[in-house]
Order: structure tokens, then C-alpha cells, then sequence
């Protein structure tokens, strides 16, 4: 299974480092390495908005080059919107999953939020890989991120990672209404309409047709019962104690 670092090349706004860091966190990656010429490449805001991801930020591999960000990688991607006149290949984000190795530590590039990856940059990876949008505007960094991860954990190459145990939800028994049903439910409209409807001799006829087309479930056909109940002002309760 190929693992993944997400290298982010000298990033220019904090917040958004820890918007990466949570949208790693949310896909089961921790490997974020950061090329920056400084010691401020994590800052206090960073933390603020990694929202429970702050190990992820504290154990980021900082260099200041970006060969030595993917030195230990098999394969690095620059992912960039950018055309360059360059012999590099170019992929759009859905083709990404195929075109990866099957073991080994794949580097995914990201550049800065102003002006993405240097064409030095993108040359030294093995492809280029855009996120395709239809307008003319860019990603922000912290959202290309998210919809790569994203992909990748659709693709299946995320191996579930991350993934939380859910409790399932009840799900409603299949169980059509009866005729019988129907026809109780019939027969309570019946005796509660005006005189003008219950004396025609379609309505019956036409409700049951509609009532068996639309093969409500025993549990729909008990709500619309009690629907009806309610608008009528008589309850099921009330029913059986007059009784």
C-alpha cells in the first residue's frame, strides 16, 4: 500500500497549515513536511485552526529545501493548476489514483497560496496533477488539499484509515400495508367525509386503486392513519376508550 507525505512548499498564511493539518487528520495521513527558510513555518494560529490535529503540526518535518522535503520519497506529484511549457506530464486529480505506485512513500507537492510551485519545482517531481474546477480561479492551499485526500481515500488507497466505526442506523422493515389495511383506512375516511363526497360512488374505488399503486409500508400507512386521525380530531386512544 503506497503511503503518502503532504509537502507544502514555503506557505504564506499560518491559519492554513493548520487547516491542512486537520484535513490530513480527517484522512488518516500525519506525514507533513514543510519547505520554509525560518523557524515560523507553525505558528500559534496554525494551532488554532488544526482543531484536534496540534500532533500532526508538532511532529511536521521542516527543511529548507524541497529535495530534501521528498529525499526519502519514491515518487513525488507537484499539484498545480498552472500550465508550464515543460516536458513534465500532466494528470487531473481522478487520473492520479491509477498513475501511483503500488508500494512505496508518494510526496504530494503543494505550493504557495500566491503563486503556486516555481516551474524548478514542478520539474523535479515525476507529473503535474490539477484539481480540475470550471472556473478561473484556484483552490485555496487548505481546500486543494482536502480534495486530493478526498480523492485518494474514495480511490481506496487510503486503506480506511481514520475511518470511524459508526452505529448503524435502524432501517425500516419492508413490510407493505396490507388490503385489509387499506381498506380500514378507507373506511375511516369514508365515515368522516361530507355528504357531498361520501355518497360518490368513485371515491372509494379511487382512493383504494391510488392506495394499492402507491404500495405504501405498514409503517407509512400507520402515519397517514394517524394523519388523518389528527385532522379529524379523533385519536386512536381516545377510539379505544369510547369503545
Amino acid at each position: 500500500m503506497t503511503d503518502f507525505a503532504i509537502v507544502l512548499v514555503e506557505p504564506e498564511h499560518p491559519h492554513n497549515v493548520g487547516f491542512v493539518a486537520r484535513a490530513m487528520r480527517a484522512n488518516g495521513l500525519s506525514d507533513l513536511r514543510i519547505v520554509y527558510v525560518g523557524k515560523n513555518a507553525v505558528m500559534e494560529e496554525s494551532y488554532r485552526t488544526a482543531h484536534h490535529s496540534g500532533e500532526i503540526l508538532r511532529a511536521a518535518k521542516v527543511v529548507p529545501a524541497l529535495s530534501e522535503a521528498v529525499g526519502d520519497c519514491s515518487l513525488s506529484v507537484a499539484v498545480s493548476r498552472r500550465a508550464f511549457d515543460s516536458i513534465i506530464n500532466s494528470l487531473t486529480l481522478p487520473e492520479l489514483p491509477g498513475n501511483l505506485p503500488a508500494k512505496g512513500k508518494t510526496a504530494l507537492v503543494f505550493g504557495r497560496e500566491s503563486k503556486g510551485l516555481l516551474i524548478q519545482e514542478v520539474e523535479s517531481c515525476a507529473f503535474t496533477c490539477e484539481i480540475p474546477v470550471p472556473g478561473n480561479m484556484s483552490l485555496n492551499l487548505a481546500q486543494a488539499v482536502s480534495v486530493v485526500c478526498y480523492e485518494l481515500c474514495r480511490s481506496g488507497l487510503l486503506n480506511g484509515a481514520g475511518i470511524i466505526e459508526r452505529t448503524e442506523l435502524k432501517k425500516e422493515k419492508k413490510e407493505f400495508a396490507t388490503l385489509s389495511e387499506m381498506q380500514n383506512f378507507l373506511a375511516y375516511v369514508k365515515a368522516h367525509l361530507s355528504e357531498r363526497y361520501r355518497n360518490q360512488p368513485w371515491t372509494n374505488a379511487s382512493m383504494a386503486k391510488l392506495l394499492q399503486r402507491l404500495q405504501p409500508t405498514r409503517v407509512e400507512m400507520g402515519a397517514l392513519f394517524g394523519l388523518v386521525r389528527s385532522l379529524t380530531g379523533s385519536f386512536a386512544r381516545k377510539e379505544k376508550e369510547s369503545s
